[in-house]
């Protein structure tokens, strides 16, 4: 079991310890993808750690589970919930069949919101989770693991090599 002072998800492999429990709230509101594991996610206002954070926890606290979403900066459709329980809650869905007692999805058939996608303002975690894949594909394509660049990236090397081989 994860304690507070272990990262949720470590990046390169190696173990990224957090602050004390008195500084963990504050390291875990600035990025609160952390503060969701394998079987718990802590609750960002009173740090307790739960397999669900449920209306009942989040009344107690005098909030809903919208606003807490909105005011941590969690994407508006992530369930509030550690990642075993939600697979549970999955596989559940697949073996009791309820992906085909979906009739109509609205964006396949109003071409109006398919115009609109992408437009819509973004949540804190959506921007941290693209500015890291951001960052792991620039580390790639310049074939460092730390994401250090040391020149044009693998993509603007290769045309560059096109380039000369065409002009040789």
């Amino acid at each position: 079991m994860r304690h507070l002072g272990e990262s949720a998800r470590p990046s390169d492999g190696r173990v990224e310890r957090r602050p004390s429990r008195g500084n963990g709230l504050r390291f875990l509101r600035r990025d609160p993808r952390r503060a969701i594991d394998e079987d718990q996610i802590l609750c960002l206002i009173c740090g307790a750690p739960l397999r669900q954070l449920t209306n009942t926890h989040l009344q107690s606290h005098g909030t809903t589970a919208l606003a807490y979403k909105l005011r941590f900066g969690y994407n508006l459709r992530r369930p509030l919930m550690c990642l075993a329980l939600r697979r549970l809650y999955a596989e559940r869905a697949i073996r009791r069949g309820l992906a085909t007692a979906i009739r109509h999805r609205r964006i396949l058939g109003e071409p109006e919101l398919r115009r609109r996608s992408g437009f819509g303002p973004m949540a804190l975690e959506e921007s941290l989770t693209r500015r890291e894949a951001w960052r792991r594909r620039k580390a790639v394509a310049a074939g460092t693991s730390r994401g250090q660049t040391g020149g044009p990236t693998g993509r603007r090397r290769a045309q560059d090599e096109g380039v000369r081989a065409q002009s040789a």
